[in-house]
This record gives structure tokens, sequence and C-alpha cells, in this order.
């Protein structure tokens, strides 16, 4: 596979695709501060690109779950943070999860049947990156994993533009684990991975 362009020119990319099939309506800048006020963090410039332009994530369409996160109104940012204990309740019956995480999360929406995904909303790397965590069930236990180093690559392999390897959807991993040293025990190993 031919190296990816990262960040927001990725982020472009993946908008002027979607962009002429959907009709969409994005967040201004005063609305983006606001929710970072909220949620007590920068948000990662990638996804900042993105809520420009579909603040309530229509654009994936009506099969995903997990939709509207930061509010439904992209003048007034209501974002849904929570808990790795909380989406563990919300994913299955009697969930629960070993995993404990002390910063929260914002859920991202998802297909039915796949992995949820989570921005954890922890220490940025140097380029504004966040992590997103997956999580899975496995009967009333939910796994949490990481899943992305950057919101770029969970756009690009969501909107179904581009399959990632467990690598590439880790790249530089080591400097979110040395700004957030939980997230350590989250990294994926070979037979956790392969139950995918």
């Amino acid at each position: 596979m031919a190296r990816l362009e990262r960040g927001v020119p990725l982020i472009d990319r993946i908008i002027e695709r979607l962009a002429p099939h959907v009709s969409v309506r994005g967040a201004g800048r005063r609305a983006l501060d606001s929710l970072e006020s909220q949620l007590m963090v920068e948000l990662p410039p990638t996804i900042r690109r993105f809520l420009e332009f579909d603040f309530t994530f229509q654009s994936f369409g009506t099969r995903w779950h997990g939709r509207h996160r930061f509010g439904k109104d992209a003048d007034q940012p209501r974002p849904k943070i929570t808990s790795v204990r909380k989406l563990a309740e919300a994913m299955t019956e009697y969930g629960w999860s070993a995993t404990h995480l002390s910063c929260k999360l914002v859920r991202l929406p998802n297909l039915p049947g796949h992995p949820w995904s989570a921005l954890y909303l922890g220490e940025a790397r140097r380029d504004g990156e966040l992590p997103i965590l997956g999580l899975v069930n496995d009967e009333t236990n939910v796994l949490v994993y990481l899943r992305y180093t950057a919101f770029d690559l969970y756009l690009i392999e969501q909107s179904g533009l581009v399959e990632l390897s467990e690598a590439a959807r880790l790249d530089d991993v080591e400097s979110h684990v040395a700004l957030n040293p939980e997230l350590r025990a989250l990294v994926p190993e070979e037979e956790f991975e392969a139950a995918f």
C-alpha cells in the first residue's frame, strides 16, 4: 500500500469524496471553541476539520450508531462525555470491563456489529492528535484496546476508503503511551487482535 497522506490533508480528501453525496451542517469556530471548553481538551486538528464539515456525523449514513456524540446542534455543542464503565454497561446487558482509565471518553460512530470507538480525552501528542480506543463485547465482559492513534486513521477506515493493517492503525503508538502511561495496557497483543 502506498504511504497515506496524513492529517488535515487526508480529512480534506475524505470530505471531497463525501460532500457531493450528502447535505450536512458543520460547526463554526466559536462553537468548536465552546466544545473544547466542555471537553477540557483541545480538539485534534483532524477532528476539528471534520466537525467544520459535518458536526453530527450525518455523512456516515443512517446505519451508523453513536452519531450526535458532540451534540445535535452545530451552534450549541453538547458532548456526551462518558467513561469505560458507562460504555460497557451500554454495550451489553450486565456489561462490565476490567479496564480502569482515569480519562473520560466520547464515543464515535460505528456500524452495527463492529467494535465501538471512543475518543480518549487525555494528553495529546505533539501534532495535537488524541488516540481512539476500541471496545468489543465478549459476553458480559467488554474488552478495551487502543484502536487508532489518530482521527484521520479512524475516518479513512470507517468511511470504507482503505482497510488498514494493525501497524498502520497504531502508527507512532509510543508517543501516546509516553504521554498517557495508562494506555500501555491497552496496546493490542497479537493473540488479542486475532480475535477480530
